[in-house]
């Protein structure tokens, strides 16, 4: 599989799960891909670039609960996801 964003940033996430965020390097990424970790630069700049792409990852996948819904049972729509 070609390497892009997607993958190094689903990599990352892979790591940090397994790992802790303190695991997560631009050699760990590149060790868990197979390629060398300065071929991740060409999709992203920087670890912390990475970092804010996990972020965002994670971020997209929490349910936002429809209008309306009390905050108590939005909370608990929320946390699962």
């Amino acid at each position: 599989q070609p390497l892009s964003a997607e993958r190094v940033i689903s990599a990352a996430l892979a790591i940090i799960d397994a790992e802790g965020i303190s695991a997560m390097s631009m050699r760990t990424v590149a060790a868990k891909l197979g390629v060398e970790a300065m071929s991740l630069y060409r999709h992203v700049s920087s670890r912390e670039e990475l970092l804010l792409g996990v972020a965002d990852r994670v971020l997209s996948e929490i349910e936002i609960p429809p209008p309306g819904t009390g905050w108590r049972e939005a909370m608990r729509r929320r946390a699962p996801s």
